[in-house]
This record gives C-alpha cells, structure tokens and sequence, in this order.
C-alpha cells in the first residue's frame, strides 16, 4: 500500500467526521475509554502519548490523571479540533499537534504510556507503528492499544471488512485476535492484560459519523443486513421493523516489552 496516498485517504475522511462532530458529539462522548484507564493505571509522574488521538477523546480522560498527555493525529481538522475540545475544558496539560503514527516525531524514552485507540484498521503498516510506540517508551512503559476484532473465521473476517471498508474508504482491515497476538510478538511486546467489551451500534449513528450520503447508507445497510442469517460477518445484526443494530467487538490490551 502507497503510504502517502492512504495518509491522504485518511485525512480526507477524517476532515468529513471532524466536520460532523457537532452533531455526533454526543454519541461519541457516550463511548466509555475506562478499560484503557484501567489497564494503563496512570500515576501522576506519568507522560501520556495518545497516537491518532482525533477529537482527543482518550487524551482528555487521562489529562486528570497524568503529568502531561501529547496528542498526535494525522488530520489537521482532528488536530484543531482537539485544541479547542482542551480550551474549552480549561484543561492545561494536553497538547496535540500533527504527526503519522508510522512515524512518531519523538525520541526513545519520551513517554511512559502511549495509547492508542479504535485507529489501529487504520493504519497502512500496523507493525511499524506499533514499534514506533515501543520506540518512544521508558523502559518501564506499556502501551494500551484498543481496536475492534473481526471474527476467528476467515469468511466472516472477510465480510465483515467489506461492510466497513464500503462504509470508511479509509479503512484497511480490523484483525482478529490471533492476528493482533501475531503483531505483537513480531514487535516484542507481551499482552499483560486484556479487556473485552461487547458495543451494540445503532446502525444510523454509526454512519452518520462518518457523514455517509443516501447512497452508501443504502449499500451498506443492504450489505449487513445480508449477513443477518447465519451471523456471516460475525457482528450479530438485529432488525425491529426500520431499526438496525448490530454489535462490534473490541479488545484492549496492555502491553510492555519483553524482557
């Protein structure tokens, strides 16, 4: 995959959820980022690094809790938008500015937690990211990465990143379990820690953050409901008359590095 093209991808696609967070605000801000809190266990000494931070809702909910939080994100709409979510809470100790997770503009030893959140199928080289995140670590760091799973089945992995990437161009894959597990031991890092949680969506809400015309809405809803017999994408789609639900998946995981 052409790094810069899918950079531009995800900048174009994120400049649109930046422009509909006014209205998704209040969905978004109902997501709960305490499995990330609690795995992390902040002290206070520490410097938190919130890669692809977007609106800075992680980095807001450690800010409390922390000496510093450095917000990065690719998309300068997300950027400011973040700024000005701190201002407005008179929070003083986050700082966000623009950078690629694939290249962390940091040295080794900058940070005590770096975090990273429902971002991670984004990203057009996972690894390196990833070892970009256990580059700029203390020595006694952890990252607390938390992304959606697909299914163990291939065959439901395979729809259901279809559905996502008809709905997100900028999508690249949500992985499962084994693939994730598979990452970190290529990266060095060992799972001390997990959390499942399970997150019903309403079908409108989830595309309306990403601001999807009539069109794709059509497509995408006809592509999940399909998987509704049999649960073929592994997202256990529900219908009651026009409403639409289904339920994603997500896994938090802290990790440290061997040895």
């Amino acid at each position: 995959m052409d790094l810069k093209a899918h950079h531009d991808l995800i900048r174009s696609q994120f400049a649109i959820q930046a422009r509909a967070h006014p209205r998704t605000a209040p969905l978004r801000r109902a997501e709960n980022v305490a499995p990330m809190v609690d795995l992390a266990a902040p002290a206070p000494s520490d410097r938190v690094l919130d890669v692809a931070c977007g609106w800075g809702f992680v980095a807001l909910a450690f800010a409390p809790r922390v000496r510093s939080v450095t917000g990065v994100d690719l998309t300068p709409e997300m950027v400011e938008l973040a700024r000005r979510e701190a201002a407005q809470r008179g929070v003083r100790n986050v700082e966000v500015e623009l950078g690629a997770a694939e290249d962390l503009r940091f040295g080794a030893g900058s940070f005590e937690i770096a975090t990273c959140r429902f971002t991670f199928h984004h990203f057009a080289d996972p690894e390196r990211a990833l070892f970009e995140m256990k580059r700029v670590l203390t020595p006694d760091g952890r990252i607390v990465l938390y992304d959606y799973v697909a299914a163990a089945d291939e065959r439901k992995a395979l729809l259901h990143n279809e559905i996502e990437k008809a709905r997100d161009p900028s999508h690249v894959k949500m992985y499962s379990e084994r693939e994730f597990e598979g990452f970190f031991r290529k990266c060095g890092l060992e799972s001390r820690g997990r959390v499942v949680t399970l997150l019903k969506r309403d079908f409108d809400a989830w595309m309306d953050f990403v601001d999807a015309d009539a069109g794709r809405r059509a497509k995408v809803r006809r592509m999940l409901e399909e998987t509704i017999e049999g649960n073929k994408a592994g997202l256990a789609p529900r219908r009651r008359g026009e409403h639409l639900t289904f339920t994603h998946t997500a896994v938090a995981w802290r990790l440290v590095p061997k040895g």
